[in-house]
Order: structure tokens, then sequence, then C-alpha cells
């Protein structure tokens, strides 16, 4: 009861801090990537000299750059997000789908740097307060944004819907569009398949990063407590790797489903809540109240 208290009181404060949202304007900036492919950031800048606490948002495949529009607070926050180099198709069709794998692990890669290169891009604007960034990772954005916090020392991470072992995530992206037509005999087909896609694009293992953050930075994990797209279990193993680290860290699992790219409510309302948090440790005031 204590729990759904706080939890109440913490989605109410986020909601309050959603009410309003000034900004002077968007920005561009061209970030080029270690191979030379360039992506374009999309920067929210609110009025004033600041410096202010930045947000770095990244949500799934579609849309990504679009997020930063989704945020409201009523503190001055400078938010930046880029979308990622890498247009995936609308379905996923066996086997054609698979002449997709070289740009899908180009993208991987090209991102992961991405993230630290706007990281870096944000410490050297002198409008930025660099001891108050936070990186928000949500769903397949969360890998991403969980690498970035290890590799680079970013003190805020906020990880919605995020997971561990990749192999077992994409086998259920598989599960979940061939077992109701073929029945359950293509599980050994989804897990072989999932298995060559993650040998030959070689991501990172988010929970190795997870297991690798330092005294001083702070991470909240979200998940969802019926979540379909993401097994339980691959959830857990991100969050043990939390709970190894040396960082502060929180976890939240709340009623529902995998957040839904296509409905921008959940996705400001889990924002807002994650302001409350963010609040409480010095992310946003400089007082953490």
């Amino acid at each position: 009861m204590r729990g759904r208290r706080r939890l109440l009181r913490t989605t109410m404060a986020g909601l309050l801090l959603a009410a309003s949202t000034a900004w002077a304007g968007d920005e561009r900036a061209d970030l080029t990537l270690a191979d030379g492919r360039k992506v374009q950031a999309t920067l929210r800048v609110p009025p004033g000299a600041g410096p202010f606490p930045a947000i770095m948002v990244f949500g799934g495949f579609r849309r990504a750059a679009r997020v930063p529009e989704l945020v409201r607070t009523d503190q001055p926050v400078l938010v930046a997000s880029f979308d990622y180099p890498f247009a995936p198709p609308r379905r996923f069709i066996f086997p054609d789908s698979l002449r997709d794998l070289p740009e899908l692990r180009r993208a991987i890669h090209g991102t992961v740097d991405g993230v630290g290169r706007l990281y870096a891009y944000l410490r050297a604007r002198a409008d930025v307060d660099v001891a108050r960034i936070t990186v928000v990772g949500a769903s397949v954005g969360a890998p991403f944004a969980t690498v970035a916090a290890a590799e680079h020392g970013i003190p805020g991470l906020i990880v919605v819907h995020g997971f561990g072992r990749v192999t077992a995530v994409i086998a259920r992206q598989f599960q979940r569009r061939y077992e109701p037509r073929c029945g359950a005999w293509c599980r050994p087909l989804a897990w072989l398949l999932a298995v060559l896609a993650v040998a030959y694009t070689d991501p990172p293992a988010p929970e190795d990063f997870a297991a690798r953050l330092a005294p001083g930075q702070r991470v909240l994990m979200i998940s969802a407590a019926e979540d379909s797209f993401i097994p339980r279990e691959a959830a857990d193993a991100l969050w043990r790797a939390f709970d190894r680290s040396d960082a502060r860290r929180e976890r939240m699992v709340l009623p529902g489903d995998h957040i839904n790219p296509k409905s921008e409510r959940p996705i400001g309302e889990i924002l807002a809540l994650s302001f409350g948090w963010m609040r409480r440790e010095g992310l946003l005031a400089p007082d953490g109240g």
C-alpha cells in the first residue's frame, strides 16, 4: 500500500509538471559518426541563458526524433534526440527481410556511436549543466541508452521497458509473428533465426554495460507487468545487472503491456512519471527538490 501511495504521488507530481512548457525554439546539430555517416540531432531549447539540465531521449525505431515533442515540464530543460540511421521495413517477411541485416548492423553500432557524440556535443554547450544530463531509452532505445551511460559516465539513466538477453527478445518477436499461424513448432526456428541475427549484427549486451555503472550515476528502470514484447527473464536480467553495479538504482513495475510506439499518451505519461524521480535525484532542480 505504501508503494502504491508513493507511485500515485509521483505520478501526480509528474502530471503537474506536464501542465506547461516554454521553449525558445528548435535547433539542429549534425553529428558525424566514426564511419563518416551523419545523423541530425533535434534539440528543443528552453528560453534563457542556462545552464540547463539536459535530457537525451530515444524510443523505438520509428519517429525517434519526434520524442522531444512529448516532453512537458515546468522547468527549463534542454531535450535532444535523433532518428536512428536505419528505416526498418513495415513488415518482416522471411527470408526477404534478411537482406536488411547489413544495414541493421551498421545502424546498431552507428547509434551507439551517435549517442556518445550527442552527449559530447551537449557537454560542450555553455547552456547545458554537465552534471545534470540524463539519457532516456524506451523499448528499442533502452540498450543504446544503457551502453552510452556506462561508456561515457552519463549522470542519469532512465530505462523504460528495457531488457537484457537480446537473443531471447528477438526470438520472442519471431514467435509473436508466426506462432499464431504456424503453432508452437516454429519456436526452435525462431530461436535459430534470433541466434543467427545476433551473431551477424553483434549488438552490445545491455546487461554487460549495466553492471559497469559507477558510483555517482543514477538509474531508474521502468518495467511493464504484462509485457508481451519483452520476456520477463530478459527484463529481470537487466535489472540484476543494474543491481550489481555501483550506481544508485530504483525499479518501478507498472501495470499494463509494452509501450506502444504509435501511442503518444503513454509515452508522455511515462516521461512525466520520470520527472518525479529526476527531481528526487537532483537531475533537474539544483537543490534536488
